[in-house]
């Protein structure tokens, strides 16, 4: 019995897999910019946007016409880019496949995440590693570096975010990075200038 439960899931999966078709993607674009959508079919002679949904599923705008743009490509320019995620883009036409579907990504810098979340944590650990170790380790010089890293590591994200994440958490992250770096600075700042007298 077991074993039939098991090749069941395991063929609903295989064919769940093979029947998923995957959407192309028009990219990833920076938060509150405009993204122009385009499609080209030759033997259109009209495509329409039914839907562009937000990344919560809501609809944004719905029964757009494209503007031609002649040789067989349409565009429109969409300019609500304000909430971070994927943006679902569904429409219709009178040629090539009749329908269509895509999607594009909106980031606080404009970068595809996928691409840039090992170098961010390496530097994350790198900045509070050199920081931490300097702090506990009495090194006033490097604690004052590490300091100034972590301050311009919270300012960069609180600007644009965490790779493709901008919300209460990475605000927090931010203050939290600012608040260490400058008390471990103005420590080792004072600690130094003791020292030397």
């Amino acid at each position: 019995m077991k074993k039939i439960l098991l090749i069941s899931f395991i063929s609903l999966f295989l064919i769940s897999l093979i029947s998923a078709q995957t959407l192309t993607t028009l990219g990833t674009f920076k938060q509150n910019e405009v993204v122009r959508i385009t499609q080209v079919c030759q033997d259109a002679t009209y495509i329409n946007i039914s839907s562009v949904s937000y990344p919560n599923s809501t609809n944004a705008i719905s029964n757009i016409e494209m503007i031609s743009a002649g040789s067989g490509e349409y565009y429109y320019d969409f300019n609500d880019t304000n909430n971070l995620g994927r943006y679902d883009v569904r429409g219709i036409s009178d040629g090539c496949t009749k329908t269509f579907a895509t999607y594009f990504e909106i980031s606080p810098s404009g970068q595809n995440g996928v691409n840039n979340i090992v170098f961010m944590i390496i530097l994350i650990v790198i900045i509070y590693g050199i920081s931490l170790f300097g702090f506990f380790g009495r090194n006033e010089t490097m604690t004052i570096l590490g300091g100034l890293a972590l301050m311009f590591l919270g300012l960069y994200t609180i600007n644009n975010g965490l790779i493709v994440y901008r919300d209460d958490l990475t605000r927090f992250f931010s203050i939290i990075s600012i608040a260490w770096g400058a008390i471990s600075s103005i420590v080792a700042g004072i600690s130094l200038i003791e020292s030397k007298w």
